[in-house]
């Protein structure tokens, strides 16, 4: 037991499939697409990236009462270049509490709170692709506004990750040469749901 809670992302996926089992809602659920913005921001011992890119993500949700439910979430972004070093966030996967508040028939305001294992693919000018991944702290805000009974157009801020801790790591791996490496990954996006 022991060894599999000291995999983050053993854990992480284990939470994924009870909180998207059948068992775990019985409220309503929907599917969920957004498109937007995200920000990465890298820094090591000698060089730091920060740049935008275009990024998507695919959303289960399920609600447990109107006002909390969860959301399961996978997603990537694009490469973030500079001064020779390319970054590349791949998929990563969120699990996240969702606390929501009825404005009015037709909006609703949302919380995030929970967390994403993400994978980032790192490239020096002089070597190949090297992938590690980590889980950290996720949380962000968002307002959906209802369309039709089952569609809802939404807009939401996300802080996937915030200067989580990509160094050495003599369980999981690390990027050759990196002994000290922080990342953050944020996300501007629209979104588009559908309600069952």
């Amino acid at each position: 037991m022991k060894k599999f809670l000291n995999n983050p992302l053993r854990t992480l996926l284990a939470v994924c499939a009870f909180a998207t089992s059948q068992a775990a809602w019985a409220y309503d659920s929907a599917v969920k697409v957004g498109l937007g913005s995200y920000t990465l921001d890298y820094q090591d011992q000698v060089q730091s990236v920060k740049g935008s890119s275009a990024g998507f993500t695919v959303s289960y949700i399920g609600r447990f009462n109107p006002y909390l439910g969860f959301d399961a979430r996978i997603g990537g972004a694009g490469t973030t270049s500079s001064a020779g070093l390319s970054l590349k966030p791949g998929a990563f996967l969120s699990l996240l509490f969702r606390p929501s508040i009825p404005v009015s028939e037709t909006v609703d305001i949302y919380g995030l709170l929970g967390f994403t294992s993400l994978a980032i693919g790192r490239t020096p000018a002089n070597g190949g692709e090297q992938v590690i991944a980590r889980v950290g702290p996720t949380f962000g805000l968002g307002a959906e506004f209802r369309i039709t009974e089952h569609v809802l157009l939404g807009a939401e801020w996300v802080s996937y990750q915030h200067n989580v801790d990509y160094g050495y790591d003599s369980n999981y791996g690390n990027w050759s040469g990196v002994s000290q490496a922080k990342v953050s990954l944020s996300a501007l996006t629209a979104s588009f749901k559908y309600q069952f």
